[in-house]
């Protein structure tokens, strides 16, 4: 018998704001999230999930295995962490080892008689690692393994293509199709059913794929240039410009110009304006004409500044991060290397500073606190308006977001005229 275990370790915080209310296999790149990918490469197999213990009342509400329980007596384990962007799968049969890119554990096969004493709380430790090295054989995984939010940013656009050649492969045109739509290098164009491309639009997958989820809408005149991923049930607004590397989860609606950008689920941005090279998390609303910025005017490497750090990131193009539930007014302008944390709201004329903590209220005047109590009456409203509801589980660990998330706030000057 083999069970799959996927995990997070401890460098999941290098991932926030993104993983504050899910865990770091949840990301997606390309298509999938790293545990949409796992689960394929094993259909067969008992998959379980291990991660921090705040998160799995809704981790079981939305995924359909075990969640941090312990491996089966009888079990030989393969470990895979979720930060890793697993090409092919790792073999379940084989000699005990571990597979390290640095210090970081790729994965680790193990007997089953060898696997007692280890939980979701041991890889949230990084003494576990060593302890494993100590004992077992060890060898250099050559494995995509996601550090930080631009790591997702940089292989992006060839994920798309890669997913599109391993799970797609040729194209289809499905949906309503009106005349007067253009198709360039139709082969490598997959629209699924239930889709609606209105007049006017154009296809150019000449430099990549492009594909289409279900009942997802094209409005006239919109221009997509492959690779592009856009989920299923989504909006894509007339004279939207969809450049190469735009990725747009389900339930989301988006125009403007977009570019090497990930949506997660469930958020907007209807309107005018550039974004590019950034991650958007869930249930994010961006006003009319929110812009950023992806390119320094010096052309120097981006520096991210990160809860009281500052990390060089060895990028020329970067856009942000936004947290889930952040909301922009009309004509915000985000710098360079920004990242925004969770349920933020800015409504400025001028420049915000590039590092948000979570839950904080920014205007001209003055940056304070966003009540939790405010903060998650907007979200219910949101989602709501998309005809969800927020789950018991999901409200207490809105709550426990905010509490998790005092330590940022602390070390900035709330009520305080700027």
């Amino acid at each position: 018998m083999h069970h799959i275990f996927v995990f997070e370790d401890y460098q999941y915080l290098q991932l926030n704001p993104l993983v504050y209310t899910r865990t770091a296999y949840e990301l997606r790149c390309g298509f999938f999230t790293p545990l949409e990918r796992i689960v394929s490469h094993y259909p067969n197999v008992a998959v379980n999930l291990y991660c921090r213990d705040y998160l799995a009342d809704v981790m079981r509400e939305q995924h359909p295995y075990r969640v941090n329980e312990p491996p089966s007596p009888d079990a030989n384990c393969l470990f895979l962490n979720g930060r890793a962007i697993f090409p092919s799968p790792i073999p379940l049969e084989g000699p005990e080892e571990l597979g390290m890119q640095g210090e970081t554990l790729v994965y680790a096969r193990l007997r089953a008689n060898n696997t007692r004493g280890i939980s979701h709380e041991t890889f949230l430790s990084k003494e576990l690692v060593e302890q494993l090295k100590s004992t077992y054989n060890t060898i250099t995984a050559d494995t995509p393994v996601i550090n930080y939010f631009w790591d997702i940013i940089k292989l992006n656009k060839s994920q798309i293509e890669k997913d599109f050649a391993s799970t797609v492969k040729n194209g289809s045109l499905s949906g309503n199709r009106y005349e007067g739509v253009h198709f360039i290098n139709r082969d490598r164009i997959f629209i699924d059913q239930g889709c609606a491309i209105k007049p006017g639009c154009v296809f150019d997958a000449e430099n990549g794929p492009i594909y289409l989820g279900k009942h997802t809408t094209v409005a006239p005149n919109a221009t997509i240039e492959g690779p592009v991923y856009i989920g299923s049930h989504s909006t894509v607004q007339s004279i939207a410009r969809l450049r190469p590397g735009a990725n747009i989860g389900d339930h989301c609606k988006v125009g403007g110009e977009i570019s090497n950008t990930v949506f997660h689920h469930y958020s907007n941005k209807q309107h005018d304006g550039f974004l590019g090279d950034s991650y958007i998390g869930s249930w994010v609303n961006l006003g009319a004409d929110t812009v950023n910025s992806n390119l320094l005017n010096t052309y120097r490497i981006i520096k991210v500044e990160w809860e009281g750090r500052v990390i060089c990131t060895d990028m020329m193009f970067l856009g942000a991060a936004l947290g889930d539930h952040t909301k922009t007014a009309i004509n915000t302008t985000i710098m360079t290397g920004s990242m925004y944390g969770f349920s933020c709201n800015v409504a400025t004329s001028g420049y915000p500073p590039r590092y948000l903590p979570s839950f904080t209220w920014y205007s001209d005047k003055i940056r304070s606190a966003y009540l939790p109590e405010k903060a998650l009456l907007v979200a219910k409203i949101a989602m709501k308006r998309r005809d969800k509801e927020m789950s018991p589980a999901e409200e207490q660990l809105f709550k426990t977001t905010f509490l998790r998330t005092e330590r940022e706030r602390d070390r900035s000057s709330y009520g305080k005229k700027l």
